[in-house]
């Protein structure tokens, strides 16, 4: 063989283990590509702001630790969001009741609650009547036992602290008379209404 010959067969010989590295390199290139990527901090999946199920006709029932029924969510149609944990409720009914026999229900067009139902706020004619178990006292007030009817626009519940509260225009009425305001707080444990902005009507003041 002819040393230029010779020189040819040694390239290609030495070329081999290049192109060998060269396809290797390649080969692991398209697999890294192709692998699914894992998220990191700039790939977080963002929660999907569709419900992620409806239910029609439904109920969402609230027990306390001893196994007691406290609180009955109802709803023509419900539609749960895995985002905060919220529902939202057309045609609402709320029944709530707590140890010492206070009870609430309310209506209302629409609704949202949490996912315990722990809090409800109604919206479209509200319409919520507290009872309570028997009169109520403060101090040397006697503030009797028949249900207060509260109805507005929206209104909130909280069943847990048993709260009613407005932050919109409200109408209360029960058998010491009727009033309006703009705001509104009623504690059950209390029996005790908070009145503010525009206050107007008129409350006959049980007798002591």
């Amino acid at each position: 063989m002819t040393p230029s010959r010779l020189s040819i067969q040694d390239q290609v010989r030495a070329a081999v283990p290049m192109v060998l590295v060269a396809g290797l390199a390649a080969f692991t290139w398209w697999l890294v590509q192709s692998a699914p990527k894992l998220a990191g901090p700039d790939s977080v999946a963002k929660v999907s702001s569709a419900p992620d199920y409806e239910l029609h006709q439904a109920r969402v029932e609230r027990y306390n630790a001893q196994g007691r029924l406290m609180a009955i969510l109802d709803g023509q149609d419900m539609r749960h969001f895995a985002d905060g944990d919220r529902l939202e409720i057309d045609a609402v009914q709320l029944s709530a009741r707590n140890e010492e026999g206070q009870r609430v229900h309310a209506v209302a067009r629409e609704g949202l609650a949490n996912g315990v139902a722990e809090v409800v706020v109604l919206q479209g004619g509200a319409h919520v009547v507290a009872t309570p178990a028997s009169v109520v006292t403060v101090g040397k007030a006697m503030l009797g036992s028949s249900p207060i009817v509260f109805e507005g626009e929206r209104l909130q519940i909280d069943t847990r602290e048993r709260r009613i509260s407005a932050s919109q225009p409200i109408k209360v009425t029960n058998a010491q008379g009727q009033v309006t305001a703009g705001e509104m707080t009623h504690d059950e444990r209390t029996g005790i209404t908070q009145l503010s902005r525009q206050v107007r009507g008129h409350y006959d003041a049980p007798a002591r």
